[in-house]
């Protein structure tokens, strides 16, 4: 909780001890501050994978370490989530293996040669692309075992502070707290928040967090076993200095997921789903899914879920009231997957949509067997493609020794001083030079698709051929990508493409229209691409792929010296020929044109399905250890409340004006009180009702204390001064008390006692008051003990039979009686009933005429280009959907003089 400190201002010079005396006030406010919320803040500073038994030991060290911490929340974790539950990142979780789990397991390798493990690594990419995830199943994994790791996870902005200085004290004590626990992780979420790029424009408060996270990561003072992990989706924007060996000594990439990836993702989100999804849907699935993130696709499988729910059961969108529904006859298809395809937009497209795309299934009988030709001449040009195609590993041990230089068979030159005298290496121990046995090889790899303008070069067949390589990372060189950041130039831009293509190599480079692209830019920005090109290692991956409608004679000079036809890198692509064409529209006017219109029967009839009422869910039983604990934490709140009613009811004792309410009254000296006054209350009665537990909520202790001063009413009339007096008192009594509750009670603990009195009486206990005292007390105190008794039970069980909640369950089930069972039908009864009682007409098709038509459209469509085979398609399904509601189908062969008079010019 903030305070603010207000000084009175002073028109005179300060003198220095003056200025000294408020600086030390100043400091002592300013570690008074956290420590009013020390007792709830004493463990927010653990690890977030530890329990409370886990960390006794330090505990005490850490209480005076973190005296004055600021209040720093720490992430939420899900235990569930393990090294099983990420898909597509085995070659992460292994280096990550690497750097945690093998230090700790198979510490003698590491002392042999003196060495130590990586002690930081940065997660960058897009978002949802697993970065926390993998942290989250690292603090997991790390939890298991003997030997635990301590795992801190920080957002980047929590470690900030409005207090000079209170950051980079902040970041201290973290990296100190995690030393003293070692071995530990602390992992930076979104880190580009917590050191961004110093520069001269920016906040020299920044700088100086920065400067301090340096220092911690690799500065004089060694932070032993403590592995420092950074996220980010901005990599651009973290400090340069971060990102070097001894800070962050690795970089993992988490890009989008490639086919085998997404599958592996679909499997981990489906393998619990009864009957789960075969490894055909799947795969079929995952090619459907490009540019999705792993967030993506578990969304997919969500909305896929509810669409099937859905179709199954409209009925309960139409009802507040909970059905009975059958849950094993929901059961997902492939439909439903498709609906929640079509309204998923993937987080990477929102953006930027990325350029590889798979081929349209309504043209794959078109072009697939061109796509298949591309790849067959790209194969030869740039052999890593062959490592894009890969189909899935078997396991991670297959991942890791897919590395062939790691195992060859021939024997290298050893580095050990006792080797060199007895075999001589004329070659030299570090081969540099490439084995073209072992790794592909490629000099310079380029590929130009040129072709007409609707040849489908630039929109089919380019993005299916990046599709098919989407293990490697693309980098679009369109006018979009340089021309539209305003802040950069066109060639900078340029410059940092070529940039972070080397850097992730192997990669590709993609110039859509190139034609069109080197007449639109200008000179500097042509020669920028042409130097940058050139500087490109004459042996390093990175393939340079462009599409044209011209062809390559037409093109500039400067673009035909970077395509040789001789080289094989120019791939002319042609006109579809007869067979396609057959296979193309086939399937259109043989099969399409020949379905029956459907049938909304099945639908209707499930939708007008009348379906009960669920009955009311069953309260879950509790566990033993869950019922202890809960028990405990209702005592340690009741605890809590005890003390403040006491600490209330002895105030009221120790005032004089209360005097005479702080013992039961004198039977002897009034010998009618029994008899007027019901119930007797009195201050030492209420204590004694604390003291055994009868209070479980503030109201039942101001009911007792109204009892007080309504007794006092009742039994002194106004009538005489004394009587008065006492009246007056009592009234103070009843202000008093209510005013202190008012102030000093938070609304929220008494909802929490309220909750553990509903809790209690659900669970059918009753609070028993303990025998205390009975041997000394007076024939009149068992007559008050007796009546305090029954007040007791009043007070137990009156709330819970006349309580409000109770009554608005019982007008709210009668309610319910009334509502029809289904609810408010999504459809029109009567409309459905019309429906269902139309008989299905019989279908009229004229097969031989449909043929005769598919082979009049394949002889037109001769000469046309694939844009123009397109508009005819969509000319035929446009004439089929106006008919699809006619059971007679010869209406389609009258299509055939508008067909006539399509032209392929």
């Amino acid at each position: 909780m903030e305070q603010k400190v207000q000084t009175s201002i002073n028109t005179t010079k300060p003198t220095l001890d003056t200025v000294n005396r408020q600086d030390r006030h100043s400091t002592r406010l300013f570690n008074m501050l956290p420590s009013q919320n020390l007792i709830g803040f004493s463990l927010r500073l653990f690890p977030v994978n530890l329990r409370k038994e886990d960390i006794l030991g330090v505990r005490k060290d850490r209480m005076k370490l973190g005296r004055n911490l600021a209040d720093v929340d720490p992430m939420e974790i899900d235990q569930s989530v393990r090294f099983d539950s990420v898909g597509g990142l085995d070659s992460h979780i292994a280096a990550l293996k690497e750097m945690v789990v093998f230090p700790l397991v198979y510490p003698e390798v590491f002392d042999k040669f003196k060495i130590q493990p990586p002690r930081g690594c940065l997660f960058y990419g897009p978002p949802g692309t697993g970065k926390t995830l993998v942290a989250r199943a690292l603090a997991n994994e790390c939890s298991s075992g003997e030997k635990k790791v301590a795992f801190f996870m920080r957002k980047g902005a929590d470690c900030l502070s409005k207090w000079v200085g209170e950051s980079e004290r902040q970041l201290r004590l973290l990296f100190e707290q995690a030393y003293q626990m070692r071995p530990s992780i602390i992992f930076f979420d979104e880190i580009d928040g917590l050191a961004p790029v110093r520069s001269s424009r920016q906040d020299q408060i920044h700088s100086s967090i920065v400067s301090t996270l340096l220092a911690l990561m690799d500065g004089l003072d060694s932070r032993g076993e403590v592995v420092v992990i950074g996220a980010t989706n901005r990599l651009d924007s973290i400090d340069p200095a971060l990102r070097r060996p001894g800070r962050f000594d690795r970089e993992f990439l988490f890009g989008l997921p490639d086919r085998e990836a997404r599958k592996a993702i679909l499997k981990i989100h489906t393998r619990q789903w009864k009957p789960s999804p075969s490894d055909a849907f799947l795969e079929e699935l995952s090619d459907k899914c490009v540019g999705y993130c792993g967030a993506d696709v578990k969304a997919v499988c969500t909305e896929a879920a509810l669409c099937a729910l859905r179709r199954r059961y409209p009925q309960i969108y139409g009802t507040s009231s909970k059905l009975l529904l059958d849950v094993n006859s929901i059961s997902i298809s492939s439909r439903d997957f498709v609906y929640a395809m079509m309204k998923m937009v993937p987080a990477s497209q929102r953006a930027v949509s990325s350029p590889a795309r798979a081929l349209d299934p309504v043209l794959q009988p078109l072009l697939s067997s061109l796509l298949a030709n591309i790849l067959t001449v790209l194969h030869r040009i740039y052999p890593h493609a062959e490592q894009g195609l890969k189909r899935e590993r078997d396991s991670l041990v297959g991942h890791i020794l897919d590395d062939e230089l790691m195992y060859v068979d021939d024997e290298t030159p050893s580095t050990s001083a006792e080797d060199i005298h007895r075999h001589a290496h004329p070659r030299g121990y570090l081969q540099s030079g490439r084995n073209a046995a072992l790794q592909p090889t490629s000099c310079r790899p380029r590929l130009l698709l040129s072709g007409g303008p609707g040849s489908g070069q630039s929109s089919h067949l380019a993005p299916a051929v990046l599709h098919a390589l989407e293990k490697f990372t693309v980098y679009t060189l369109d006018l979009v990508v340089l021309f539209g950041v305003s802040s950069t130039s066109p060639e900078e831009a340029c410059a940092q493409v070529f940039c972070e293509a080397k850097r992730t190599s192997p990669s590709i480079l993609y110039l859509p229209h190139i034609q069109q692209w080197w007449d639109t830019v200008s000179g500097t920005l042509k020669a920028t691409f042409l130097s940058l090109l050139q500087d490109i290692s004459s042996f390093s991956p990175i393939l340079l792929l462009a599409t044209s409608n011209f062809s390559h004679s037409e093109l500039a000079e400067e673009l035909q010296t970077l395509f040789r036809v001789e080289y094989g890198e120019v791939f002319q692509v042609r006109l579809p020929n007869w067979t396609e064409r057959m296979k193309f529209f086939e399937d259109v006017i043989l099969h399409q044109a020949a379905k029956a219109p459907p049938s909304k029967k099945k639908s209707l009839l499930q939708a007008l399905e009348v379906l009960p009422l669920a009955p009311p869910p069953s309260r879950p039983q509790m566990t033993e250890s869950e019922l202890m604990r809960l028990e405990e934490q209702e005592e340690d709140t009741l605890r809590e409340l005890r003390l403040f009613l006491r600490s209330v009811t002895e105030r009221l004792a120790l005032d004089r004006r209360f005097k005479a309410f702080t013992k039961p009254v004198d039977i002897e000296e009034v010998p009618d009180y029994c008899t007027v006054v019901k119930q007797p209350m009195d201050l030492s009665t209420v204590l004694t009702k604390i003291d055994v537990h009868s209070y479980v909520t503030v109201k039942e202790f101001l009911h007792d204390v109204d009892l007080i001063w309504k007794n006092a009413l009742e039994y002194n009339p106004d009538s005489n001064p004394t009587d008065r007096q006492i009246r007056h008192r009592a009234c103070a009594l009843k202000d008093t008390v209510h005013s202190i509750i008012r102030d000093e009670l938070d609304e929220d603990f008494e909802k929490i006692c309220q909750k553990i009195r509903e809790s209690r009486n659900m669970r059918g206990e009753q609070n028993h008051t303990h025998q205390t005292g009975r041997a000394n007390m007076t024939p009149c105190h068992s007559r008050v003990q007796s009546n305090l008794q029954t007040a007791v039970l009043a007070v137990d069980f009156v709330p819970v039979e006349q309580a409000p909640h109770s009554g608005k369950r019982t007008r709210r089930s009668s309610r319910t009686a009334k509502t029809p069972a289904h609810g408010k039908l999504p459809i029109d009864a009567d409309e459905a009933l019309k429906i269902l009682s139309q008989k299905t007409p019989r279908l009229i098709v004229d097969h031989e005429q449909l043929k005769e038509l598919h082979r009049f459209v394949v002889v037109k469509t001769e000469g046309c280009e694939v844009f123009q085979l397109e508009k005819l398609y969509a000319l035929l399904c446009q004439c089929i959907y106006r008919h699809r509601k006619d059971s007679n189908k010869t209406g389609l062969i009258q299509f055939k003089y508008k067909i006539n008079a399509f032209k392929c010019t």
